[in-house]
């Protein structure tokens, strides 16, 4: 699987963030929407990397996105 410039960020931003302590909990009603608003560039990285930080929201997104 080839990743673009824009997926490689967010990868690398989850992946720098999911380890740390929680400072966001993200909604389960609010996965869908909110994965298709960081993959359409409308989230600043500063947020997707405050996302990711819910440990929850990390498995399910990089199950659906990285693998």
């Amino acid at each position: 699987m080839t990743l673009t410039k824009q997926q490689r960020l967010i990868k690398t931003l989850a992946e720098a963030k999911k380890d740390k302590t929680m400072t966001r909990k993200v909604d389960t009603y609010e996965y869908e929407s909110l994965e298709t608003c960081i993959q359409t560039e409308q989230v600043p990285p500063s947020e997707i990397a405050e996302i990711f930080t819910d440990k929850a929201f990390y498995k399910w997104y990089s199950k659906r996105n990285f693998t």
